[in-house]
Parts: C-alpha cells; sequence; structure tokens
C-alpha cells in the first residue's frame, strides 16, 4: 500500500518537474530548468531503474537545457547517457534513437568536432533508411545538415547528392513553393558543385526568391535569408554578364540587410564591397568610394586595423 502509494507520488512528481522545465526553458531560466531535469533524471532512475527507457526524455531535455547554456561537457554526458539507453531498447524511447544521435551531433559540432558530427549524421541516415515510415522532413533536415557540413569542408561533390535528395523529399512532402524548399534551393546553389553550371545556380535561386517574396507563411520564415538570397542571385548574373541586374539585386540585398540589421552589422560588409567592385569596374567610381569607406569602417570595427582584409580594402579605396 505505502509502496503504491510512493510510486504515485514521484510519477506527479516527475510530470511536475517536466512540465516546470517547459515553462522555464522558453523564459530563459537555463538554471531552474536545469535543475528541474536533474531532479527528473533522479526520480525516473528511482522509478524505472538507471537504465530504463523513460530516461531518455529527462536526459535529452537536459543536454539541451545544457547546450542553451554553451555546457558542451554536461551536454555531452547527459545525451551520451541516453544515446546507450536507446540502443539497448532501439525503438522504444522518446525521443526515439534517430533524433537523440542528432542531439549528440549538434553538440559535437559546437564542440567542432566536426569528424564525429558527419559519423552521426551518417549513422542516423541509415537509420532512417531502415525505417519503414520515416518523416521525410527529418531526412530532408538531416540531409542538408550533411550536405552543409560537407560543403564547408571543400566536399561540394560529395555534397550534391545529399542537396538533391533533400530537395526531392521536401517538394514531394510540402509543395515546390514552400519556404523549406526555398532554403534547400539557395543552399544547394551556393555551394554548387563544380559541375553545375552558373544557368543552373540563377534558376535554383530565382526559384529560391520567388518564394521569399511572395506573401504569407513563406516569406516570414524566409526573412532571415532573403537578403543572402539576393547577393547570391547578384554574384551569379555577374558570373554571366548580367551586370545591370547584378548591381540592382546587390543594391536590394544592401537594403534588405540594413533594415534587418542596422547601418553598421558586419553582415553587410560583403555586399558593401561586391558592390563597390562593380562600381569600379563599370566606370561608377564616384559611387564605389563611399561603399569602401563603410566596408572599410565596419572591418576596422571588426577585424582590427591591421587584418589582411581591411589592407586590401585599402588598396581597393586607393585604385
Amino acid at each position: 500500500m505505502f509502496d503504491w502509494l510512493r510510486r504515485r507520488r514521484l510519477r506527479a512528481e516527475y510530470r511536475r518537474l517536466l512540465e516546470q522545465v517547459a515553462v522555464d526553458l522558453p523564459a530563459g531560466r537555463t538554471a531552474e530548468a536545469e535543475a528541474s531535469c536533474i531532479e527528473a533524471v533522479r526520480v525516473a532512475g528511482e522509478l524505472h531503474g538507471q537504465d530504463h527507457p523513460e530516461l531518455c526524455t529527462p536526459l535529452y531535455v537536459l543536454a539541451s537545457v545544457r547546450l542553451a547554456q554553451e555546457a558542451t561537457d554536461g551536454a555531452l554526458e547527459a545525451c551520451q547517457r541516453a544515446v546507450a539507453i536507446a540502443k539497448k531498447a532501439p525503438g522504444s524511447t522518446d525521443p526515439p534513437l534517430p533524433r537523440l544521435l542528432e542531439q549528440l551531433a549538434a553538440i559535437f559540432e559546437r564542440r567542432g568536432e566536426t569528424d564525429e558530427v558527419e559519423g552521426l549524421y551518417r549513422t542516423t541516415l541509415a537509420g532512417y533508411d531502415r525505417m519503414r515510415a520515416a518523416d521525410p522532413l527529418e531526412v530532408a533536415l538531416l540531409e542538408n545538415r550533411l550536405a552543409l557540413l560537407l560543403s564547408r569542408s571543400g566536399r561540394r561533390e560529395e555534397a550534391a547528392p545529399f542537396f538533391r535528395h533533400a530537395i526531392e523529399l521536401r517538394e514531394k512532402a510540402c509543395g515546390p513553393a514552400h519556404a523549406q524548399v526555398a532554403e534547400l534551393l539557395y543552399n544547394y546553389a551556393t555551394f554548387r558543385p563544380a559541375a553545375m553550371k552558373a544557368d543552373e545556380a540563377e534558376s535554383m535561386l530565382r526559384r529560391a526568391l520567388a518564394i521569399a517574396v511572395a506573401p504569407g507563411d513563406s516569406s516570414a520564415a524566409l526573412a532571415r535569408v532573403h537578403a543572402a538570397i539576393l547577393h547570391n542571385l547578384a554574384v551569379v548574373c555577374e558570373e554571366v554578364d548580367k551586370i545591370e541586374e547584378a548591381a540592382s539585386r546587390y543594391e536590394e540585398a544592401l537594403a534588405v540587410k540594413q533594415r534587418e540589421v542596422g547601418e553598421r552589422h558586419k553582415e553587410l560588409r560583403p555586399t558593401l564591397v561586391r558592390l563597390a567592385r562593380l562600381y569600379a569596374k563599370t566606370g561608377r567610381k564616384g559611387e564605389a568610394g563611399p561603399l569602401y569607406a563603410r566596408a572599410l569602417s565596419i572591418a576596422q570595427d571588426e577585424l582590427g586595423p591591421d587584418h589582411e582584409v581591411v589592407s586590401a580594402l585599402r588598396t581597393w579605396m586607393a585604385e
């Protein structure tokens, strides 16, 4: 009788702790959320045993809280324990093993351990391949992350099939004009492999831009990459000698960025420089000078007066 009452009290306390985390974490009270998670892990262990699948939920949340605190060692410890439990009980944990492996990859990525991240992404994708009803959006998200990781390490040809398959999955799941499709089109065109011609990249970026400027939810979801799409489209236009459109797109990108981040943010510098160089190349040197001056001022604040980028900007201004 007393044991039944104790277990009932522990189950109620466990639910209360998780509910409290759901309140504290969005409010930024990470210390309180961490304390509740640690206690929830203890209570779940007392209720079910230290290796029970029920512990995966509070361990996953605990790792998320610690990651939000930039406490990657603690996040890694909690997540690895959850993964070890899930591997002993495949298919019976919440979150499931693939989601836990994704979190583990995110922790390693935050720690700069890219080899570990790539291995986990590939392991998780292999797990999705063995599932009869894997969520196509989860698969596409993971393929996009792996493709970006490979691209940033210079392995663009290897990344290309993952980008293409992710685009195909998202188009089937969400429709061809969805924000998630536009994001992938932008990523693939940005990290295009050597075999992709400029006109194909241009077509992808135009599709992404059309989705980004369309009214509705898609435009809101793509606000953060709208300027980047414009900038990259301008780069491709410049590459195929559409000089007037390139200048116009750079100008649009600069205007959008300024609305988003202000007049002196470091994100403005690449567009300021590209537009200034294009103006100078086409004889509009009077317009190029003020842009170079702005880029130089931002670069000095960001990188210091002796950085090679600052020196290059001074050289271009002198020329």
